[in-house]
């Protein structure tokens, strides 16, 4: 639902004869209006690596260029919740890229939620995002659910996959 609105107020912009002179062909128009500012994603990367350390979340090497990572991916949650990132490597965030991560992944986030969860919360708030442990949680929930019913695989580690199946619901269990 959230996705169809954005399209049609983009459309309606891009329709709108007045804004021609000012947007051009506005191909990233949709980028521009709903993105997390590069400045936002900025301040994010620095409270993560105070918060986490110098090392990837996924592969645990050190750091030196770092990605900010949506955990639960973009593509399935367009929406920017400061719980929802990780810092990673550029090639560990371009491999794992609209997927998933995999049990070991998801483990040490999940627990990162609950340890964590005030700190990231100041952190997302100072950059000007939206932070509720909560809903990151739920979200992850109603992903890897979809992933189970549908057949999904997670990300392990760059070309390593494995199968989302049932065994992946017990990780929400309370």
């Amino acid at each position: 639902m959230q996705q169809l609105a954005r399209s049609h107020w983009v459309d309606h912009i891009k329709s709108n004869r007045r804004n021609t002179g000012i947007l051009g062909k506005a191909d990233d128009l949709e980028d521009f209006l709903f993105a997390a500012s590069r400045q936002s994603l900025l301040v994010m990367a620095e409270g993560l690596r105070k918060l986490d350390g110098p090392k990837c979340f996924y592969c645990w090497r050190t750091l030196t260029d770092a990605d900010v990572d949506h955990f639960v991916p973009f593509s399935q949650y367009p929406r920017d919740m400061a719980h929802n990132f990780v810092l990673a490597h550029p090639s560990c965030n371009r491999s794992k890229s609209d997927t998933l991560a995999a049990g070991p992944h998801l483990e040490r986030w999940l627990e990162r939620l609950v340890c964590r969860a005030d700190a990231l919360t100041e952190i997302g708030l100072t950059a000007g995002m939206m932070a509720d442990s909560h809903i990151s949680r739920q979200i992850a929930a109603w992903g890897y659910a979809s992933a189970i019913t549908y057949g999904g695989s997670a990300w392990l580690s760059p070309a390593k996959y494995e199968p989302i199946d049932q065994s992946y619901s017990e990780y929400f269990t309370p």
